[in-house]
């Protein structure tokens, strides 16, 4: 089925298009599963220890790291395995467009979870040192991940409105205000990655084999004959 976008883009890669949409609902449905496991890992410590106590909360505890764990690690791939490839794709498809927000992407979601990650590792070696500098740095390691993490969310709803412009599907911007609004009701976030699966899906039917209609360029009215000699 060939598709066209709402705005002529003067023929863009449209592979690349295809390939940046399978990427988008890959990241969003692992990050959909990511978030239920760590969700589930939650509710069995509350729900063990609320229901038979002690021991219940210690099988609880080990139930939420495991869950925990293994959620961080399908959120990690949807970041660097789909998402960031995702973005790099739309910007080979369009980099007027997509330049800035895969630029951003990847410096605060990159850039972010490393400095995190470090962050992580220099809290715990400050607290087994006892060392109030090392801790202290730790932290500041992580306020700094903590900005480079909503640099990429910038990013993310920057991109979630340009594949709008691009798919003319409305649920991308939908997703990117639900992402605004979730940096204060964190649910919201959650709706979101939905809405860009849903997006990305309807997007790449509409690509169908990967044909690309682009939209005719508008012929310029035949001039009036001139007129006859007096």
């Amino acid at each position: 089925m060939a598709y066209a976008p709402t705005t002529p883009y003067g023929g863009g890669n449209v592979m690349a298009l295809r390939e940046g949409l399978e990427k988008l609902k890959k990241a969003a449905l692992l990050y959909l599963v990511s978030a239920l496991l760590v969700g589930i890992g939650f509710a069995s410590l509350l729900m063990g220890g609320a229901l038979f106590g002690g021991t219940g909360a210690l099988a609880g505890a080990v139930g939420m790291l495991a869950a925990a764990l293994i959620g961080a690690i399908l959120g990690l791939a949807s970041l660097f395995a789909f998402l960031l490839p995702a973005f790099s794709r739309f910007k080979e498809y369009d980099s007027s467009k997509f330049g800035t927000p895969s630029t951003l992407l990847k410096i605060g979601y990159g850039g972010g979870f490393a400095l995190l990650f470090i962050a992580m590792l220099v809290l715990i070696g400050g607290a087994v040192a006892k060392s109030p500098g090392i801790l202290l740095g730790g932290l500041a390691l992580f306020g700094i991940s903590a900005i480079l993490l909503f640099i990429g969310l910038i990013g993310l709803i920057i991109g979630s409105f340009k594949l709008k412009d691009v798919t003319g599907e409305g649920m991308f911007t939908a997703a990117g205000v639900l992402f605004i609004i979730g940096i204060f009701v964190n649910i919201l976030t959650f709706i979101a990655w939905i809405l860009i699966f849903v997006a990305a899906g309807r997007a790449l039917s509409k690509l169908g084999t990967g044909t690309y209609a682009a939209p005719a360029t508008p012929q310029a009215p035949p001039s009036a004959p001139p007129p006859p000699p007096a």
